[in-house]
């Protein structure tokens, strides 16, 4: 039988007996590493967590928009004759300062002399883009006029609105008319 030069009669390899401990810096090394597998694995879960959450949130907000946007655009647009103050009134408090800097004339005065009534019906509702502070709404609404001489007439009309968010409540900020 014969022996190969420099390798053991047991199997092993000659570099490193089974019972021979590493060396001090060779398991530093390893312990590091670990610690930094260890550590990117935790900031990457995290880091997925709070997407999740982040996701969660917006879908929260948008739908929380999606169900305020039509009837806050309905209670600051329709106004009956008989008691347009209490319209108003109620109006102010669904809009952001910003829309009142740009629209508040209109909050003060009664509809047109011969109006009875105006009502504005929201029919669609889509979300352009929202997060938690602020959304951006489309929508199609029917507008009814009703004269106090002659029948009732209703048009339709697509809005562009923009919202902001203040404590819990959805405020109009902007609303423009696109057709």
């Amino acid at each position: 039988m014969r022996r190969e030069v420099g390798t053991p009669h047991d199997g092993t390899s000659p570099r490193r007996s089974p019972t021979r401990p590493l060396p001090v810096r060779a398991g530093a090394v390893r312990v590091v590493v670990a610690v930094a597998v260890v550590l990117a694995l935790v900031v990457g879960v995290l880091g997925l967590w709070r997407d999740r959450e982040a996701g969660a949130d917006a879908a929260d907000a948008r739908a929380e928009l999606r169900s305020a946007a039509g009837g806050i655009v309905a209670e600051v647009f329709s106004v009956e004759s008989a008691r347009w103050q209490q319209d108003r009134a109620r109006a102010r408090r669904l809009v952001a300062d910003e829309f009142v800097d740009t629209f508040g004339a209109q909050l003060d005065r009664p509809p047109a002399a011969d109006t009875v009534a105006v009502t504005w019906r929201p029919e669609v509702v889509g979300i352009v883009d929202a997060d938690a502070d602020e959304g951006e709404v489309l929508l199609r609404v029917a507008v009814s006029v009703r004269p106090a001489t002659e029948p009732s007439t209703t048009v339709y009309r697509s809005v562009r609105a923009r919202f902001v968010r203040a404590d819990d409540t959805w405020l109009l900020a902007a609303a423009d008319v696109i057709g």
